[in-house]
């Protein structure tokens, strides 16, 4: 197995148009982002796959455009929406699910960046897409069945964390007060202003949406208006521009202004950067002297106080700040006492912490010590988590009953 300066980090930006691909290595500096043609800076992938008529290959991107325009194959896109939708095609007179599509196209920009780079094991993976929720999640606990990575070494983030992570990866210069990103597509802009509370160690971090709202024909001078009521006089490191609608170059009073006394960035692979700094981060490759939690992200710490090698100590089920959706616990413990269980709920950056005691209702009488339990906690929310406690006796002498408790933990 290859040692940890040897593996890959790639961070993945997924929409229903395209995708984009980032590696990086221990060598790296920063992340590169690879384009799927060769010699070309074009880092947008079309989320299109196509079978070829005479081979029965599978081809993807602007290759699959290509076949379709050749009449050499179907072109399928849109595979994000559709995969959702549960929605099938036909395909040389074969039923073919989308989301199984969507799993092919997966595995083909998985290996793109192992083929432009470094030849090597994938250290760890992280897709970010623009909103999470659970049917999304769903979908990509499918597809990540398919892919050629233990998943383990996958990880899962919305744009606003990733732009959290490419900002605060940032050379100090440009990440030493708060920062602005202003994304354009279509008619409408928003801002993310990323404010960081320097008081608290580690550094705790937020991000606030502004919607900026339409912008007319005469962009520049709305724009113009528009900057001065969000920055105020606050202190601005760097400003990122993300999205077609800054393509052309109408950008000039507005310019001026996000221009002065900070830098500004104008770019279309900053997500996927921003996944591979995570990637980076997440295999422990430097350290991070930063907190964000988002609105993915847990907002209750949950433990037991157990007993280990004689001494009292807490075990973490549930940790503030790790992402609901993938954050799950299971363990098994021996119960000594009564038939209940304490969980210590607190939340983060809180000394304080509140009890919940469950009665296990009905529990078989037996001496101490002579029952073991499974409590597994699965999160409902980012507030609430639902735990499941199973009997599971002990060995020959105490048969499990299998009797189940259910509770519900949350925060407000």
């Amino acid at each position: 197995m290859a040692g940890k300066e040897q593996q890959l980090y790639i961070g993945i930006d997924l929409n229903d148009n395209y995708a984009m691909v980032s590696f990086a290595t221990t060598s790296h500096q920063e992340p590169e982002t690879v384009s799927a043609v060769a010699g070309s800076e074009i880092f947008q992938i079309p989320l299109a796959v196509c079978m070829s008529s005479a081979s029965g290959q599978w081809v993807y991107g602007e290759e699959a455009v290509r076949f379709q325009k050749a009449d050499m194959g179907k072109c399928e896109s849109n595979l994000l929406t559709r995969a959702l939708e549960r929605d099938f095609t036909i395909i040389k007179e074969q039923t073919y699910e989308v989301r199984m599509l969507l799993a092919i196209f997966m595995k083909k920009i998985l290996t793109l960046a192992g083929k432009l780079g470094p030849k090597i094991e994938i250290g760890r993976v992280v897709f970010t897409l623009r909103r999470l929720n659970n049917k999304l999640m769903e979908l990509m606990e499918y597809v990540f069945k398919q892919l050629p990575v233990e998943r383990r070494k996958i990880t899962v983030m919305d744009y606003m964390e990733s732009f959290y992570y490419y900002a605060m990866s940032q050379k100090e210069g440009l990440a030493s007060h708060d920062i602005a990103m202003f994304q354009y597509y279509g008619e409408n802009m928003t801002c993310w202003y990323l404010i960081r509370g320097k008081k608290s160690l580690p550094q705790t971090v937020q991000i606030m949406e502004t919607d900026c709202g339409y912008l007319p024909d005469d962009k520049d001078s709305v724009f113009s208006k528009i900057i001065p009521k969000i920055f105020g006089k606050k202190i601005i490191s760097s400003v990122y521009l993300v999205g077609e609608g800054f393509e052309g170059e109408w950008m000039k009073q507005s310019l001026r202004l996000l221009c002065q006394g900070r830098r500004a960035f104008l770019g279309k692979n900053l997500f996927s950067k921003g996944a591979c700094y995570a990637a980076e981060k997440q295999a422990g490759l430097f350290a991070w002297n930063f907190s964000y939690i988002g609105e993915n992200h847990l907002k209750l710490n949950i433990s037991l106080k157990v007993r280990k090698h004689n001494e009292m100590a807490f075990h973490m089920l549930i940790s503030a700040g790790d992402c609901w959706y993938e954050a799950e616990s299971d363990c098994e413990m021996i119960l000594d006492g009564p038939g209940e269980i304490d969980f210590w709920i607190q939340k983060p950056g809180s000394r304080e912490a509140r009890i919940e005691s469950l009665e296990l209702t009905n529990l078989p009488v037996r001496p101490r010590k002579a029952t073991r339990l499974r409590i597994q906690a699965k999160p409902l929310s980012d507030r609430s988590v639902k735990v499941v406690i199973r009997d599971l006796g002990l060995g020959e002498f105490f048969k499990a009953s299998d009797m189940v408790w259910e509770h519900v933990l949350e925060v407000n």
